[in-house]
């Protein structure tokens, strides 16, 4: 069962579970991928509620994004799924399944989490590594392993509860 709230009810939560890990989820024909972010924003552009997040070049859910253009939120309860965060953070897509991996149900949102936000892409930008703080690249991309910033606008954000 869905429960929809604004955006902007649940800012306090999206961010004091950022650091700790949220799941961006992605798909495209079939092929579903999740992984654990620890950066991003929320707000107004354009006059439109957006989420901001970036993805590496070299992940595999930005090949999926590229394709999609959708992705969602899921923020878990603080303190839980703490495993499964390591695991998204950590292994490809590429490699294993996630959702088998992790006992997640495949759907556009992490069944475990109860807080999600569905996003449209509507702007991204490529990291300019020449307009980098020193500081920030050597410590971030001593790799060379930049991020697109996707800027996905806000169409649904919901809380998802257990039927009884």
């Amino acid at each position: 069962m869905k429960e929809h709230v604004n955006y902007e009810d649940i800012f306090k939560r999206f961010n004091e579970q950022l650091p700790k890990g949220v799941f961006l989820n992605t798909s495209f024909e079939g092929e579903y991928n999740t992984m654990t972010i620890g950066w991003g924003l929320v707000g107004i552009t354009w006059s439109k509620p957006v989420v901001c997040v970036a993805v590496r070049f070299s992940r595999h859910t930005y090949s999926l994004l590229e394709k999609s253009n959708k992705f969602t939120i899921s923020i878990p309860k603080t303190g839980t799924l703490k495993k499964e965060l390591g695991i998204c953070g950590t292994k490809s897509g590429r490699d294993i399944d996630k959702f088998e991996t992790c006992s997640f149900k495949k759907d556009k949102i992490i069944d475990k989490c109860d807080l999600h936000i569905e996003c449209e892409v509507v702007q991204k930008t490529a990291m300019d590594k020449t307009a980098l703080e020193s500081s920030i690249k050597e410590r971030f991309y001593g790799t060379d392993d930049y991020h697109m910033f996707y800027f996905g606008e806000i169409k649904d954000c919901y809380y998802t509860k257990e039927e009884k």
